[in-house]
């Protein structure tokens, strides 16, 4: 094996960028068919939907329904061929995946569940806003929006998450023995170690603190701890208690808050202003919802590069505490070097690349950070 002067194996980067390249033109693709089809909405197509469902003999309500899941299902059509592409057949051509097909549409069939649902909900709710305050419904939206995003938090690690992955108590008791002391060493309340079951569908490793309160638990992935030395697994779960100690999750609460606010507060005003030149009915027209779904993604767009660049900090402070509590450079440096080159990740990217797409400092710097390590403590 060949590697280069940080210690990333030179062919797993070469595959990382061709990779990397084929998701970038994947992704411009999906962005200009998406922006068709929104376009196609925005310009007629959603009024015709509209007064479609409206002919039907059924509830008002039920036509709303019926309208947004014609929406949803237009959009997944679209997508689908796109995730299958990336999602699956790429997956699989580079070694990232051990789902067969069977496996992939069955999650896609949970996904697409969940997203309908969650669409349907959000739409009805959003319409409603619409028609009851249309001159505050955005600041009613976010305030929901706030209390939806809590309790899946909450929910993630005990509903969510094990509807796509198995979950287990970590069996080992000397391992499960060495993260809670680390995790009390960090000062960092745990309810638990487990062992997330990745590689019945992936090669990937990782870990995580996930939920909130009661929920909050330590999960690894059996790859991570079948690829990697107990060594090296103190400081990647070293880092991610590092986002427990510093509060990050709320602190990331708090940013998206402000965010989110200045994102529905822009396209709301935009919104206002611009629905009756495209046929829009009144502001709670459900034809408007397009128009309006493409102004928030716009905004949002927008805010994503200083986004980027919040977590890039953030995440290099954890760096920082992980070397400071384990005390132990190389091994964080060879997990690093273990984690892009196994999970295929880009270890030296452009700067346009890390603007735009990275919210973790690149593996170069992480390694460098780790030689320039000079044993200060957490």
């Amino acid at each position: 094996m060949s590697v280069d002067a940080w210690g990333f194996d030179v062919e797993r980067q070469l595959t990382a960028r061709r990779l990397r390249s084929l998701r970038i033109r994947l992704s411009a693709s999906r962005t200009a068919v998406a922006a068709a089809l929104t376009l196609i909405l925005v310009f007629g197509g959603a009024g015709a939907v509209r007064d479609c469902v409206l002919s039907l003999p059924v509830p008002s309500w039920a036509a709303t329904v019926a309208f947004l899941v014609i929406l949803f299902a237009l959009v997944m059509a679209v997508d689908l061929p796109f995730r299958y592409i990336s999602g699956y057949r790429w997956e699989r051509a580079f070694g990232l995946s051990a789902q067969r097909f069977a496996g992939w549409v069955k999650d896609l069939a949970k996904a697409f569940g969940l997203g309908l649902g969650s669409t349907v909900a959000a739409g009805l709710v959003l319409l409603w806003l619409l028609a009851v305050w249309p001159t505050w419904w955005w600041l009613a939206a976010w305030a929901l929006g706030l209390a939806v995003s809590v309790v899946l938090a909450f929910i993630a690690p005990i509903i969510l998450v094990p509807m796509f992955y198995r979950f287990r108590p970590l069996d080992d008791p000397a391992l499960r023995a060495r993260f809670e002391s680390l995790a009390a060493r960090a000062k960092v309340p745990i309810v638990g170690v487990f062992e997330l079951r990745a590689s019945e569908k992936t090669r990937r490793s990782n870990a995580a603190v996930m939920g909130l309160g009661r929920t909050r638990r330590v999960v690894v992935t059996d790859t991570l701890l079948h690829d990697f030395r107990p060594d090296e697994v103190d400081t990647v779960l070293a880092h991610e208690l590092a986002h427990q100690k510093f509060l990050d999750p709320l602190r990331g609460f708090v940013l998206g808050s402000v965010t989110s606010l200045v994102t529905l507060a822009v396209a709301g005003s935009l919104y206002s202003i611009l629905y009756p030149a495209f046929g829009i009915r009144s502001i709670a027209d459900m034809a408007g919802l397009p128009l309006l779904a493409a102004l928030l993604g716009l905004v949002s767009l927008s805010l994503q590069p200083l986004e980027l660049s919040w977590s890039r900090a953030r995440e290099a402070r954890a760096d920082r505490f992980s070397l400071g509590l384990t005390q132990d450079a190389p091994n964080f440096a060879s997990a690093m070097v273990k984690l892009h080159d196994q999970n295929l990740g880009v270890a030296d990217p452009s700067p346009w690349e890390k603007w735009l797409f990275y919210s973790h400092p690149s593996g170069r710097e992480r390694v460098e950070l780790a030689r320039t390590f000079r044993g200060l403590r957490a």
